[in-house]
């Protein structure tokens, strides 16, 4: 008996060691075919020419701007050679960046050169949905040899699509837009409503120049009143989704339009409608900043060119027939209130932005 029940645990003991031995056995093969395959899509070359190609699987298209300006590597290419020679590495998005070409020196040794190729001219304007394309990377030597040629795909992201998490707050700076020809017209309509202000009244949006602070915060009350009054701007409910943890890739992703886009619309929810109203204060001169709290974000404004005072709008009550210089009393009120309550979120200074040359996106 004693000799049956050693052998039954004999048996069991031979058959679990198989089948961990199979089951362990075939999870290796899986990661050394996902391993191949993207060595296979990433990694090649004709001899003596070996070439490893990094690059996100995902771009959001919005930040592209401030990678090109940064010189951020985006994309790396690894090289090597057995012996030798001149090589020209070209590298391209699909149907949205221009060929970025450098010329390097492939040795024995390998080597990384880092690729961020230009945009394509207006190539951001229609990209309002997300799109599959293709990095595309040669490789070849001075005499046109091709030595390497693969395409990677690439997802690129709506240049709608921001992603709030602490790492990339500044980009919100490049939703922010100056020099478009609609803010330089709202401002024509804003300048209208200064009169309506209690003297002195500022001689047009002269920004701080000569300007007292109750200038201007006259100078923001015309933009805002402007809005309420010529545009019949429409507030739409929204929750800023940020993610103070980072989160993961679908952490704090929200679509924002560009102020241009606010305007023809008439309607915005309200980090849209504190981006158009920064992009005015902006166009003249003013120093604007973004206050995150909890599902919700308005504007600041400095009050002097120091940036030691700043007031406050917020554009939720922007279709209840509440005047600018209400708005401004109600966010100051609110700034203090989650100031005191260790509740807002993020400030963000938008001369903070530019200096890290997180420009405007168009």
């Amino acid at each position: 008996m004693g000799k049956r029940i050693l052998f039954l645990l004999t048996l069991a003991a031979l058959i679990a060691f198989s089948v961990f031995y199979v089951v362990g056995g075939m999870q290796a093969y899986s990661r050394y075919q996902q391993s191949s395959l993207a060595n296979a899509e990433h990694c090649g070359g004709q001899f003596p020419v070996h070439i490893c190609v990094r690059s996100p699987q995902a771009i959001f298209s919005a930040f592209y701007p401030s990678y090109v300006a940064t010189q951020s590597p985006l994309f790396t290419v690894n090289y090597s050679s057995g012996s030798p020679m001149t090589l020209l590495v070209s590298v391209s998005i699909n149907k949205f960046s221009q060929v970025q070409t450098q010329t390097v020196n492939a040795t024995t040794t390998t080597q990384s050169a880092s690729f961020i190729p230009s945009l394509q001219n207006q190539v951001l304007r229609s990209l309002t949905q997300e799109e599959n394309t293709l990095l595309h990377v040669q490789v070849k030597d001075t005499k046109t040899q091709a030595y390497y040629v693969n395409d990677i795909p690439i997802v690129l992201h709506s240049r709608w699509l921001m992603q709030w998490i602490p790492a990339n707050r500044l980009q919100i700076a490049a939703w922010v837009t100056p020099d478009d020809q609609a803010i330089a017209q709202l401002l024509r309509r804003a300048a209208v409503h200064l009169p309506d202000e209690q003297p002195p009244v500022p001689q047009g949006m002269v920004g701080y120049n000569n300007a007292t602070p109750q200038q201007v915060i006259d100078q923001v009350d015309a933009i805002y009143d402007s809005l309420r009054l010529d545009y019949h701007m429409k507030y739409v409910q929204s929750t800023v989704p940020y993610s103070a943890s980072g989160g993961g890739s679908n952490a704090g992703l929200e679509d924002i339009k560009l102020p241009t886009e606010v305007l023809q619309q008439r309607s915005g929810m309200c980090v849209e409608l504190t981006m158009l109203m920064a992009a005015a204060v902006e166009s003249f001169g003013l120093h604007a900043e973004i206050v995150v709290i909890p599902g919700h974000a308005f504007l600041g404004v400095a009050l002097n060119e120091n940036n030691l005072q700043f007031a406050y709008w917020d554009t939720v009550d922007v279709n209840n027939n509440v005047a600018a210089d209400s708005a401004n009393v109600a966010a100051n009120n609110l700034y203090t209130k989650n100031l005191q309550q260790r509740t807002l979120i993020d400030v963000i200074l938008l001369s903070d932005a530019r200096s890290a040359h997180i420009g405007p996106m168009l």
